[in-house]
């Protein structure tokens, strides 16, 4: 696979519903951390951070503003109490991106706190794809679709 090819963002194919649109994304960011893991050309380690902070940076839009919303509303104090983790997880990850920002790319220190990044995002997505996902499947089913097109509608806007 080309560098340039884990670099774009959307495959054309639209997944079935907000579920697998999410699940996608969580495919892309765990492929865009392995290929950062094997590529040792330093130009391309940072250019794939930087596409991993933006991909991260719009799946945790749409999961807060149309999934996890949707999801408490048809849930009870065990689905509200997986919100709060995940948006938990969610600000772990963001302020885990701002301080890689302020590091050099090519240091030790970078390194380092990108590992952690990928076992925080490696930890949140086993918890939401064990947890509440299944959950969801069930309390949304009826809209599973209609949420996939809003957040499909968020991401063109947030890309275009």
């Amino acid at each position: 696979m080309q560098h340039d090819d884990l670099l774009q963002h959307e495959s054309l194919v639209q997944p079935a519903d907000a579920i697998e649109m999410l699940k996608a994304d969580h495919r892309r960011v765990h492929k865009l951390f392995q290929h950062y893991e094997t590529t040792h050309e330093p130009h391309m380690k940072h250019r794939i951070a930087m596409a991993l902070f933006v991909a991260l940076a719009l799946h945790t839009q749409l999961e807060e503003q149309v999934f996890y919303p949707a999801f408490a509303e048809e849930t009870n104090r065990a689905g509200h109490a997986l919100v709060d983790t995940s948006l938990e997880d969610h600000e772990q990850i963001e302020v885990c991106i701002e301080e890689l920002r302020g590091l050099e790319a090519d240091s030790e220190a970078f390194e380092a706190k990108f590992h952690a990044l990928r076992l925080t995002v490696e930890q949140h997505v086993q918890h939401e794809e064990r947890h509440m996902f299944p959950q969801a499947e069930v309390a949304l089913a009826e809209q599973l679709e209609d949420l996939r097109d809003e957040m499909q509608d968020i991401k063109d806007q947030l890309l275009g």
